[in-house]
This record gives structure tokens, sequence and C-alpha cells, in this order.
């Protein structure tokens, strides 16, 4: 999932005023990728005492965070982590800057690319579509994926490992389950089958890297007697596929 991504961080403490004119920071990532894998190694910080470092932090939404922490100046904690490389992938992912307070004058920098649509949450019901072909969805006819521009089919994305909501990111082990007209699961899993060959829908659960979903499926006009379709089906190809997104 390549492209800059921005988020917006804001400290809220509910008893504390200053909240409101306190502790925004403007983090700028080198990918969607790397600001679900930031949430969730901050998600994961503790204190030498055991306990949460970050004693809130809530997704608004996916470029939207709240967060409180345990530090005696909260307002600096991402910076702060940072500083002591508590998360040293975000050496070579993350830059951030400190935003204006409440009541400074300077310039607001506004996110010129914001992202439309929901959190990529487990559990969560999505459909699939091309990133440079926004156009094209992946759509379930019998036992094959298609891919089409008139038909959609939603599609269940569940962590195997974790029931509980979260954020998921790219080592995620899920499956993907289509759903009916109701929303309903219909008991199928779409599964991959070998390299280059057509993804397939049936009873057999199919576990997936999460970030194979992304950038491990291709497409071919091949029909299923090996002659040339006039219909597009989505085929496994680990490493080399188009670029899909969750929508």
């Amino acid at each position: 999932m390549s492209g800059i991504y921005y988020v917006y961080m804001k400290w809220t403490r509910e008893n504390n005023p200053t909240r409101t004119d306190w502790g925004r920071h403007l983090l700028t990532f080198e990918s969607r990728w790397a600001a679900d894998e930031a949430f969730r190694g901050l998600q994961g910080l503790k204190t030498a005492a055991g306990a949460k470092r970050f004693t809130t932090l809530k997704r608004v939404n996916p470029q939207f965070w709240c967060y409180d922490s345990v530090d005696g100046d909260p307002w600096w904690t991402i910076v702060y982590v940072q500083r002591e490389n508590k998360l040293p992938e975000l050496n070579y992912t993350l830059m951030s800057v400190i935003l204006a307070d409440a009541n400074a004058g300077r310039d607001w920098p506004v996110i010129s690319n914001p992202t439309i649509g929901r959190d990529w949450i487990t559990g969560g019901s999505y459909y699939i579509r091309n990133r440079r072909q926004p156009n094209l969805y992946w759509y379930r006819e019998g036992v094959r994926i298609v891919i089409s521009t008139n038909r959609r089919t939603q599609f269940r994305i569940k962590d195997v490992d974790f029931d509980d909501e979260r954020v998921l990111i790219k080592k995620d082990e899920v499956t993907i389950e289509p759903l009916n007209s109701l929303g309903h699961p219909t008991g199928d899993y779409v599964v991959k089958n070998g390299d280059g060959q057509k993804l397939s829908v049936g009873a057999t659960r199919q576990v997936w890297d999460f970030s194979d979903l992304f950038d491990g499926v291709g497409v071919t006009w091949t029909g299923e007697d090996g002659s040339s379709s006039d219909i597009q089906f989505a085929t496994s190809l680990p490493d080399v596929g188009d670029e899909w997104e969750l929508c």
C-alpha cells in the first residue's frame, strides 16, 4: 500500500482543560501500512512497572487519533517514544511535527489526501476494489472471484488469532468470507490455490496473510476452458499482483 500517509494525533484528557490547547501532532508515515503498524506498536508500549504507557489511544478514524499517557507531560509522549527509540521501525517510516497550540497564530497544515472509508478492523465487512482503478471490484460468481465494474460482493475479514476489535496489519493472518445480499456469511471462504491459479470459493477455510489481500492478487482473461474470456478472473500472484484496498 504505497503513498505518503498523514495522521492527526490529539492529546485528550477530559478533566484537564488544556486538552483543547496542547498536544497536537501531525504524523507523516511512508504508507498506511506503516501508520497501522505504528498504532499497534503504541498500543503495546508498557511502563517499567508493566502498565500501559498510553492510557487512552483511540482511533476516531484512520487519520485522527486521540491519546493520553502516564508521562508527566503527556502532550510530548509521541515525541518521547521516538527519542527513546521504543519502536525502532519508526526511524524509517515516520516523521512527526508538533502543531501550533490553540492560541498560536501559525498556519495549520491540512491533509491533502484524506482517506475515504472505514478503518480496517478484524471482523469487519468490506468491498475490495482496485486502488489504481477504483471502479473494479471483487465479485463472487459461483465458485470464482471475478473483477467487475457493475457488481460487487462484501467480504468479512477475520483475524484468526484475535477475537476482539483491533486494527489489522500486514503480518496478521486472516480468513476472507463472502457475504450474501443480507450481509450474512455464506459458510464459504476465498481460497488462493496455486500461484497463477484462479481464486476459488468453497468450504475450505484458508488462512491468508493480510498483506496478500492487497498485493498478492492479479487478474487473468483466460476462461475455464483455457481460451480468452470477456470476464476478468482474480488470480493468486504473490508479490506481483495489482494493488487492492478495502472500502
